[in-house]
């Protein structure tokens, strides 16, 4: 089977502290979401959009995550767009698309300088 193309590239700014959690099989997973801003100019106006986006990481890069950025920070993340669904309390079918992270770039963490992690998904 061949893989179609799923890459996405974003870049913002965290809009809450990352959340380390751990699988049960001992994996590390780290979430955190962005808002990534979004400017153009029709005729003489202005319009600024915001998208907020949850973003996933795994094992090395979850726990440096964890530990280095916090709300606020700026970085640029890449990765595959992925779809959850699942059935809520109430029988209604949900669905969440968020990013899994397999590069993320610290750029803007005034105490940091810029920083990039990698891992290659298997």
């Amino acid at each position: 089977m061949v893989n179609e193309l799923n890459l996405s590239l974003i870049e913002g700014r965290l809009t809450r502290d990352p959340e380390l959690i751990f699988t049960k099989n001992g994996n590390q997973l780290c979430k955190f979401d962005i808002a990534v801003n979004f400017n153009c100019k029709t005729d003489d106006k202005v319009y600024s959009e915001v998208s907020f986006i949850t973003v996933n990481t795994w094992r090395k890069i979850a726990e440096v995550c964890s530990q280095y950025l916090k709300k606020g920070s700026k970085v640029r993340v890449r990765g595959r767009i992925k779809q959850d669904s699942w059935t809520d309390n109430e029988g209604k079918k949900k669905n969440k698309i968020h990013i899994e992270a397999s590069n993320v770039d610290f750029l803007g963490s005034p105490k940091k300088e810029e920083q990039s992690f990698k891992e290659v998904i298997a």
